[in-house]
């Protein structure tokens, strides 16, 4: 039997609600652990913990997470959820160089202090195995590439000095992944101000003498 487009349209439909419905009390759970792994600690949270603070059985819980490893990917992939649309706008030759890198690292730092960036940054991937842990360190490298390549093209195109690629991308990522373990939101400070601070300090540095 052959669907017609409108009725696969209907059951989408029909099932758009219950998917919602799933995915809101996903999310919900995905920040609610996420909190308790940040403020408590990964080692001392339970399933159990995460289900009281809900409200809700653990035997539901198991309906949308397996265990604490699989919270903990899920972590990741919902705070760089727009990841290929950063991307992409990172590889626009029409734009300078320095205006991508400091894109990139507006990017990251407002994904990294998202309730679940926040908590990958502070637990680390140390409890994942397996796929999972492959998955993150596969992601963290192509972060890391990112960074390097727009120094290398910096570097080729005379916008930025000669420097070494791999080790101003450690200075970078090393500079903003501390940034979640002090930052408080409701300090003076906005992440855009700690952005455009921590990137033209790298940049240009603090001596009076590269001024121009």
């Amino acid at each position: 039997m052959t669907i017609s487009k409108e009725e696969n349209t209907q059951k989408r439909k029909k099932k758009s609600p219950t998917s919602r419905r799933h995915n809101d009390k996903l999310t919900a759970i995905l920040r609610t652990a996420a909190e308790l792994f940040s403020n408590q600690g990964y080692e001392a949270t339970s399933l159990d913990m995460i289900a009281d603070q809900l409200g809700m059985h653990k035997a539901t819980l198991y309906h949308y997470i397996k265990n604490k490893e699989q919270i903990l990917h899920q972590c990741l992939i919902r705070s760089f959820d727009d990841i290929e649309n950063v991307m992409k706008a990172v590889t626009d030759r029409s734009t300078p160089v320095i205006e991508r890198l400091r894109l990139f690292a507006q990017h990251l730092v407002y994904a990294q202090n998202s309730d679940f960036g926040r908590c990958l940054v502070l637990v680390g991937t140390r409890p994942l195995e397996g796929s999972s842990y492959d998955d993150i360190r596969s992601f963290q490298r192509r972060l890391d590439k990112t960074v390097r390549d727009l120094i290398t093209e910096g570097i080729a195109d005379g916008s930025i000095k000669p420097c070494r690629p791999e080790l101003f991308s450690a200075l970078f990522f090393g500079a903003l992944n501390w940034v979640p373990r002090w930052y408080n939101p409701n300090g003076k400070l906005t992440l855009e101000d700690i952005t455009d601070n921590f990137l033209n300090t790298l940049l240009f540095g603090i001596s009076k003498k590269n001024q121009n």
